[in-house]
């Protein structure tokens, strides 16, 4: 009679599919053990048993060439996969993976992408990029219906959906029935419901392709296993693969199947993962809805002492309870006691051995939160899918970059977690400076682990606060980091002198000067600045150098707290500024709208930048620019608004000239030209306004002098240039408004009525964007 190996058909990350195949595997004591998975995986099983090795742990394989080419395999504690590794090598059997390689994976799924790409390409060539998207809607591969083969199952054995069906059957299983009966019953089921969903059409050719060539490498080593064991063959496969693997195929049949098949030189590593990525919420395919409530099922089922489903309903009521109180809300103990008597009376009156998650919830919203949403929404993440993040073996080989990772880690006390977590650091303690040394760098390589929300709170420029989240994701960002070095440090330095090489603008440039300095990475930063003033000299793009100034001279502020080379530093500063200031008027004419839009933000910055960097000449010089573009008639109208706010902000002009100034360039100038500048002008505070009644008078006087025709052209103008106004500075110009032209005294306005005022009240409230009932 011919052998067979045994088939487990299981749940991916499912505990209860773990529970009965660690009954199976002990009841056939297999000789040999092969598993779902990637060949490659081979190497790194022998490193689960480690002590070290704390799940959800993922298996990750990524192309040689290309590290964002990558694929995860998951494992919790409670995936059957693990359980199996864990099992076989602590019972010394071979165990090893039997699925397609990564390396055919991760080159049909190159394929298929540059084949999209060029599907793209050409369809934008034909008919346009607005069309392309909904052409490949279209496809003619995609099945009309994709059919979940536990969703029919489910239906005929009364259950609502599959999910509810299995976690019936086999994760919240009753205790009595042999393990190897049911597996048995599950392959059954699952091979009738696979020939339904091909007679049904449920999957299209391309899928059904892809799993018969996963099943005849799974098939090819299966055959392999039979014949170097005498002893008994266990297989653990996802459920769903159980059928394939019994169809009756030659080894000839196999071999064509997976022949001239292409392939992609492949590394594989251990790296942690967390409780979020084994989620349905996290996109990842093989989820499941709640690592945390899996793992509760896990502490039952993996407990020596059984203490049956009262002390399990208790104990998860108990943590909720806990969680709430977190939280702040009111959670007693003997609350979570009424909780868990009424969870397992719920799952007696539904038929079931134990609560599951719906009856937990109820149970927990009924007695704990006493019906009201809000708290049990409060503590879902950390209940339900929790926040656990893996932890590998020191002694498990990992790739260059991982490993400094790691040891960059323990140096700062830093411990990815999921969670966002902000930290506020000083720049003054040694603690403080390498964590942000460390967060720096890991910006620099494109690990966005730590993002930077501010600078320059607190005690002046020695502190930053950061936020903190750690994704999985960030193992494939490092792996494709190593072409820059095998340390963070090199990797950092490298990216950001190759950036710098190929980057548009001195402003970007300037900003990765900043960004080496900050990270500590001399030579890259001296690299950067001599690229910087190479830019500079060829660089007539006068916003370009406006922008570049205003990080450098938040470089040097930092001269404190790290150590900089500030005399460079600061003679590229004056170098660029020079140049600005030489050639601003002349740059200032004939600009469009988005030019000038962008030269007044530039601007803004470079005023403030020379500021703070307190070169007296260079300040006086900018200044006296601004003055000689406030009577170029040939200057942006946003370029004058802004110049003559500043000058009259600093105080360096006199009322009566400001004023007069102000009444030349909108007495006698197109609505669109006035609009501009005093839009720039009155830009970002209503106090300008409020306190200097002479030109708040010149605009009413302005306005009131149009002809309609022009009013109903340069009312939209001045609307949006009033939109930056809160709305208690509205109410003031109101009141000023109403008051009237006065002279300055020591007591307070009296605000009399005004009937040419009144008349006027609806129009100015349109002006100003206040509501009717306002004022």
């Amino acid at each position: 009679m011919k052998r067979k190996a045994h088939l487990f058909g299981i749940r991916h990350h499912g505990p209860g599919s773990a529970a009965l195949l660690k009954g199976a595997l002990d009841a056939l004591d297999p000789a040999c053990v092969l598993i779902e998975g990637s060949t490659e995986g081979d190497v790194l099983i022998q490193h689960a048993a480690l002590p070290g090795m704390k799940p959800p742990l993922a298996m990750l394989f990524y192309a040689a060439d290309e590290a964002a080419n990558a694929v995860f395999a998951p494992f919790a504690e409670f995936s059957p996969e693990w359980v199996a590794m864990q099992w076989a090598l602590a019972h010394g059997r071979p165990v090893r993976f039997i699925d397609w390689p990564a390396a055919v994976s991760l080159a049909l799924t190159k394929e298929a992408r540059e084949a999209r790409l060029a599907v793209l390409d050409t369809k934008a060539a034909e008919i346009g990029e607005d069309s392309v998207g909904e052409d490949l809607e279209d496809a003619p591969d995609a099945p009309a219906v994709r059919l979940d083969p536990l969703d029919l199952l489910a239906e005929a054995a009364g259950y609502g959906d599959g999910e509810s069906f299995w976690n019936g059957l086999i994760e919240q299983h009753g205790s009595g029935q042999s393990p190897l009966e049911i597996f048995a019953a599950i392959e059954a089921a699952m091979a009738e419901a696979r020939q339904h969903q091909a007679d049904a059409g449920g999957m299209s050719n391309a899928e059904w392709l892809r799993e018969k060539r996963r099943e005849a490498f799974m098939r090819g080593h299966i055959r392999d296993a039979l014949k170097q064991h005498d002893g008994e063959v266990a297989v653990v496969v996802g459920a769903w693969h159980v059928g394939g693997l019994r169809a009756e195929t030659t080894v000839a049949e196999d071999r064509a199947v997976v022949k001239d098949l292409p392939k992609v030189k492949v590394e594989a590593t251990w790296a942690p993962w967390s409780d979020g990525r084994l989620s349905y919420a996290s996109g990842y395919g093989a989820g499941v809805i709640s690592p945390g409530w899996y793992r509760h099922l896990w502490g039952l089922y993996s407990n020596d002492r059984h203490d049956g489903p009262e002390a399990f309903a208790a104990v998860w009521q108990a943590r909720t309870a806990a969680l709430l109180r977190q939280e702040g809300f009111d959670a007693s103990t003997a609350s979570a006691i009424e909780a868990a008597r009424l969870a397992l009376g719920l799952a007696s009156m539904r038929g079931l051995s134990l609560p599951g998650l719906a009856e937990m919830r109820d149970a927990s919203l009924s007695s704990l939160c006493h019906g009201d949403e809000i708290p049990l929404a409060m503590i879902e993440r950390k209940l339900y899918i929790g926040s656990r993040i893996g932890e590998i073996d020191e002694a498990v080989p990992q790739m260059p970059l991982a490993k400094d990772f790691e040891l960059w880690c323990r140096k700062t006390r830093l411990k990815p977690e999921e969670t966002a977590n902000e930290i506020k650091l000083d720049l003054r303690s040694e603690a403080g400076l390498l964590k942000s040394t460390f967060l720096h760098r890991l910006n620099l390589i494109g690990i966005h682990w730590g993002r930077l929300i501010d600078a320059e709170a607190g005690r002046g420029t020695y502190r930053e606060i950061w936020t903190l989240t750690w994704s999985p994701d960030m193992s494939v960002g490092l792996a494709e980091a190593l072409v820059w070095g095998v340390t963070i440090e090199q990797a950092a330095a490298a990216a950001t002198i190759d950036r710098g090489r190929n980057v548009n603008g001195i402003a970007a440039l300037s900003e990765l000067v900043r960004g080496a300095l900050v990270a500590d990475l001399p030579e890259a930063a001296s690299a950067c600045i001599d690229l910087l003033q190479a830019a500079a000299v060829q660089n007539n793009d006068i916003t370009d150098l406006m922008n570049a100034v205003a990080p450098l001279v938040r470089i040097v502020r930092y001269g404190t707290a790290r150590k900089l080379p500030e005399p460079e530093l600061r003679a590229l500063i004056t170098a660029l500024s020079v140049e600005v200031n030489a050639g601003v008027q002349i740059a200032s004419r004939q600009l469009d709208d988005e030019a000038a839009s962008q030269r007044i933000i530039a601007m803004r910055a470079y005023d403030e930048a020379l500021g703070l960097f307190g070169d007296p000449a260079l300040l006086e010089e900018w200044r006296r620019q601004l003055a000689l573009l406030i009577d170029d008639e040939q200057a942006a109208a946003p370029v004058v608004g802004f110049s003559l706010r500043r000058l009259h902000d600093l105080g360096i002009w006199d009322e009566p000239r400001i004023s007069a100034a102000f009444s030349r360039q909108i007495v006698g100038e197109s609505p669109a030209r006035a609009g501009a500048f005093i839009e720039a002008f009155i830009s970002g505070s209503a106090e300008v306004l409020i306190q200097d009644q002479t030109l708040l008078f010149l605009i009413d006087e302005w306005l009131c002098g149009l002809d309609e025709e022009v009013f109903v052209e340069s009312l939209p103008l001045f609307r949006r240039a009033l939109t930056g106004f809160d709305a208690v500075g509205r109410k003031r110009i109101m009141q000023r408004i109403a008051g009237g032209r006065k002279e300055r005294s020591a007591t307070p306005d009296v605000i009399e009525v005004n009937p040419a005022f009144e008349r006027a009240l609806p129009l100015l409230k349109t002006i100003l964007g206040m509501d009717a009932h306002d004022f």
